[in-house]
């Protein structure tokens, strides 16, 4: 069973993020600074790791040193790269703490070398499907070296604020229902079809910091797949988990009720409320019959992501793992938006029209696609027809748009909106080396809208304009981040490039609270000296595009 447990743990965690974010926090897209110092007296320290709930790229990421789940003015801030990465990219060996380097993504603080800290991260993307990340992950530890990377998941999220002991954290992990259904590596979307379940034991393990903590004596279990380095990591875990009997021979506990949801979803919530504090025995979700509807589409993602898997026989490629992922993360979406969704049964019946013996159908299979628009299918307004064959079809972007990006290396495009309550107009400059898959980028911008905070216009001038610069990469040929660097801080953004138009391209660009549709030209290269140089040559060439604005 190479994947089942990963992907069963990603079912809870898709459903449950918008449960596990009611204690707030910054959103990534929001105005940050970068690496205030912290407590006087103790020497900077830099702090690495990495985010992941599917690649949790722009996000912000700070050290909570006051436990309160929220990001305070004082404390130390940095965003993650396009790869989920702060402080040292371990894929492009790229360290952002050097001299020169992307400090935007470099955290550190002054903070005693020793000294425990709570590692946050909210906002930013999810790379598996490119939506806007809306929970908050944590970490807790005292160990975040450069040669010994972290990794901040929904895994580590269940100890960070359970106590400063072995055990404590062991059972917060393991009562909520997560050591036995999850784990990753350094890099677990590229090797999951090589990660045992009894390398995911052991890997959660050293990952919270305790496999040391904890001496057991060895055990052999037969559905085990020959990892004799792994028994003292799976006898450490089967001794622990409630109600597993270590004498069957058989380490496959089940979870997934709805009742072991409630109580994964009422120790999220006193965490995320809560941080820091002992559960009481006694402790009861505010309102626990409004969440019922959730629960129940929890378990229900779970079922089909077993039925999945057991379709697959323990093994699958990679196009079917992402079409897995994908799928939860869909369903989840639409849960949390309506928990009585009409479509979800509809979706699960597609789904499960599209499992057969050892494989996915191809329009299942082919939500796994690298051009697909995760966007379209959580849209209340997409319908799900249990006997279609062209779901995916329906969600995969043009040839045109799909690699609008792939050459995208001093070039420049524009991007508008014009709704009655929001209007805006950007040119973008995007520069680099030849073939770069990211580089410096310049922005001119003019917004007004009810929501969102990034109003550049005035009362005396409704074509006020700004021009700021930042950093670009690509998550793929047609997903851009950006890094945007205003007034002091960072602000990340995410524009994507989904389907073409008469005059040219249409975009989901994320500039308020969440993505929204704009229209646009593809990127074309540009002519030297045609990149403003001030608000007031901004200003003049957004007049020049795009007319004025009334």
């Amino acid at each position: 069973m190479k994947i089942r447990k990963q992907i069963l743990a990603g079912a809870i965690a898709s459903s449950m993020v918008g449960l596990a974010a009611c204690g707030g926090g910054s959103k990534g897209t929001q105005d940050v600074g970068s690496n205030p110092s912290g407590n006087g007296g103790a020497s900077s320290r830099v702090f690495h790791a990495r985010a992941i709930d599917g690649y949790l790229a722009g996000a912000t990421v700070f050290v909570d040193q006051n436990a309160n789940a929220k990001l305070d003015a004082f404390e130390p801030r940095a965003l993650t790269d396009s790869d989920g990465y702060f402080s040292y990219n371990h894929r492009t060996s790229t360290d952002y703490c050097a001299a020169g380097g992307l400090n935007k993504y470099c955290l550190r603080g002054t903070i005693a070398a020793d000294a425990e800290v709570v590692i946050r991260v909210t906002g930013g993307y999810d790379t598996v499907t490119q939506l806007p990340f809306e929970g908050m992950l944590s970490l807790r530890s005292s160990d975040l070296d450069r040669d010994d990377l972290r990794l901040v998941t929904p895994q580590t999220s269940m100890v960070a604020d359970a106590g400063n002991t072995a055990q404590a954290k062991f059972e917060a992990l393991l009562k909520a229902g997560i050591l036995d259904s999850a784990g990753f590596d350094s890099d677990p979307f590229g090797n999951i079809e090589h990660i045992t379940r009894a390398q995911m034991t052991a890997i959660i393990s050293q990952m919270i910091g305790t496999a040391a903590d904890l001496t057991l004596p060895p055990a052999t279990f037969e559905d085990i797949e020959g990892s004799i380095w792994a028994n003292s990591y799976i006898a450490m875990s089967a001794q622990l988990i409630e109600g597993i009997d270590t004498g069957s021979g058989i380490f496959e506990p089940t979870f997934g009720s709805t009742d072991q949801l409630a109580e994964l979803a009422r120790k999220s919530i006193f965490a995320a409320a809560n941080p820091g504090q002992i559960m009481p025995g006694s402790y009861q979700l505010p309102n626990e019959s409004a969440i019922q509807s959730l629960l129940q589409s929890t378990a229900d993602i779970v079922a089909l992501s077993e039925e999945m898997l057991a379709a697959l026989n323990g093994s699958a490629t990679q196009e079917e793992v992402m079409a897995m992922l994908r799928l939860q993360r869909i369903a989840a979406e639409r849960a949390l938006n309506n928990p009585n969704d009409p479509e979800l049964d509809d979706l699960y019946d597609w789904a499960r029209s599209q499992i057969t013996a050892g494989e996915f159908g191809v329009d299942l299979k082919g939500l796994g696609g690298s051009d697909i628009d995760v966007g379209l299918l959580v849209d209340p307004q997409f319908n799900f027809d249990p006997n279609s064959t062209t779901i995916s079809a329906s969600a995969t972007i043009p040839a045109e748009a799909a690699t609008a990006f792939a050459a995208l290396v001093n070039t420049a495009f524009s991007v508008t909106i014009d709704k009655p309550d929001e209007q805006g107009d950007a040119l973008l400059f995007v520069t680099g080396a030849n073939g770069a898959r990211s580089g410096d980028i310049k922005v001119c911008v003019r917004y007004s809208g009810d929501d969102g905070d990034f109003d550049t216009t005035s009362s005396t001038d409704p074509n006020g304009a700004l021009l700021v610069g930042g950093h670009w990469s690509l998550l793929d040929d047609h997903t851009l981040t950006l890094s945007l660097d205003i007034a002091g801080g960072a602000r990340s953004m995410l524009l994507k490039a989904v389907g073409t138009n008469a005059t040219g391209l249409d975009y989901r660009f994320d500039f308020g609270d969440d993505l929204e549709n704009w229209s646009g030209l593809a990127p074309a290269g540009f002519a030297a000296g045609s990149v403003p140089t001030s608000d007031a040559t901004c200003k003049a060439s957004l007049v020049e595009r795009f007319g004025p604005m009334i």
